[in-house]
């Protein structure tokens, strides 16, 4: 096992500087755990015992599980371990096999390195460079290595892939990700329905993306119904605003951002800086900060804190509007979740697949001693009707759970029921 770099004086130092941030910085402190500093003595003696960084890493993972919400993490910058979701593009539930309870591959992303290597939906995980691994512990992946996994069918047959993983450079406080290349990909799936999925929404303002999924659609060529496949989309930045943009053809108010909350309104408070377009290039962003920054100043001038209205961007008529299916599954969360809510509200598209997470909140980073950064959540969404739906999965219109077996045939049933419901509408 590799030898820690900290001693217990400095681990010791780390974890303070957790405690702290939490207390200041988490989106809705009276939402947290009730006893946070019971929890902090209660896996102290763990953490400051830790016989390498990688187990101290994950004791302080532990920690952080006790405030039971999404978008948390903590990382340093030099990090190269990561998730499957974000060194492979694939995402896996646990399930049972043939030898016992073991993670299934559920979603798979086509261009990613899982996908590249041959590992297919409904294969079970059973171990990466000889260590097994079964619920509930996770393996975690070098960035910029080959590794071995192995893998079986339900029914125990092996395989063995060697699965090779880029080094992705990134800025000191950001987590390193591997996003599919293509990053969104479209087809027909019948003579006029078209098929895109949307395998993340990278990017503050998401122009790259958002470019993408224009012209996978208009690559299509005319459609009168759409499938959006948002299984295995863990979410992103602002980039999403070009999908409800693409349900409506009109310019509606997606919602506020103010004091940390997103909330969901048909009105536009004085005042709001109004984000209702995403640059088709970069140069673009120039006229947007500087209308952001001067709206920011007018507003700090007068002692007032600036809202946010986000709004869509009034595209024009699409055939496939209110013929629109969403495929969604318990990978589906954060920015995607809003992008349902939206739809629901305006009645824009119906929901296929399994409940969502319940994983919207907005993140952060923050800096820590020793190279350590704390991903903690600072923002929430709220709907029209003021409910919060951070830790709530939204149900789809059509249930159909993942089908391992099936998958493992090469047959989509989550695919086959979104296509019988948007041939009805």
């Amino acid at each position: 096992m590799q030898q820690s770099s900290l001693n217990e004086s400095q681990r010791g130092e780390i974890l303070k500087a957790i405690t702290k941030t939490v207390a200041k910085k988490f989106y809705d402190p009276q939402s947290a755990h009730e006893d946070w500093d019971a929890a902090v003595d209660r896996h102290r003696s763990e953490i400051l015992s830790a016989s390498s960084d990688e187990e101290f890493e994950a004791t302080i993972a532990k920690l952080l599980a006790e405030l039971k919400s999404s978008h948390m993490g903590f990382y340093h910058s030099g990090l190269a371990r990561c998730t499957c979701k974000m060194a492979l593009c694939a995402v896996y539930s646990a399930g049972s096999t043939a030898d016992g309870p073991r993670w299934i591959f559920q979603d798979v992303h086509e261009g990613g390195p899982a996908a590249g290597a041959g590992i297919r939906s409904g294969d079970a995980l059973i171990a990466v460079e000889g260590r097994s691994f079964r619920p509930p512990d996770h393996p975690l992946f070098a960035m910029g290595s080959t590794l071995t996994i192995e893998v079986s069918t339900l029914d125990g047959r092996p395989r063995t892939h060697r699965v090779s993983i880029p080094f992705v450079k990134v800025k000191r406080n950001q987590l390193p990700k591997v996003e599919p290349n293509p990053l969104v990909s479209a087809r027909r799936v019948a003579e006029s329905t078209g098929y895109v999925r949307i395998a993340s929404y990278p990017g503050a303002i998401g122009i790259d993306v958002a470019n993408d999924i224009s012209h996978a659609l208009q690559n299509l060529g005319p459609i009168d119904r759409l499938i959006v496949d948002l299984r295995g989309n863990s979410g992103g930045g602002i980039g999403v605003l070009r999908v409800m943009s693409l349900l409506t053809p009109d310019k509606l108010v997606v919602g506020t951002f103010s004091n940390g909350v997103l909330k969901s309104t048909q009105e536009m408070p004085n005042g709001s800086f109004v984000f209702n377009e995403i640059p088709v290039t970069k140069r673009g962003l120039i006229p947007l900060a500087f209308r952001f920054f001067t709206r920011l100043l007018t507003h700090k001038l007068i002692g007032k804190k600036m809202p946010i209205t986000v709004v869509t961007e009034g595209l024009g008529d699409q055939l496939f509007h209110e013929k629109v299916v969403f495929l969604v599954d318990r990978h589906t969360a954060s920015a995607n979740e809003m992008l349902i809510a939206f739809a629901r509200e305006h009645k824009l598209a119906k929901i296929v697949g399994e409940p969502t997470p319940g994983r919207v909140l907005g993140g952060n980073k923050f800096k820590l001693p020793y190279g350590y950064w704390l991903a903690l959540p600072v923002g929430s969404y709220k709907t029209r009707g003021g409910d919060f739906i951070e830790g709530r999965p939204m149900p789809p219109d059509v249930e159909v759970p993942f089908d391992a077996r099936e998958a493992q045939k090469g047959r989509d049933t989550q695919l086959d029921m979104a296509l019988q419901v948007v041939r009805q509408l």
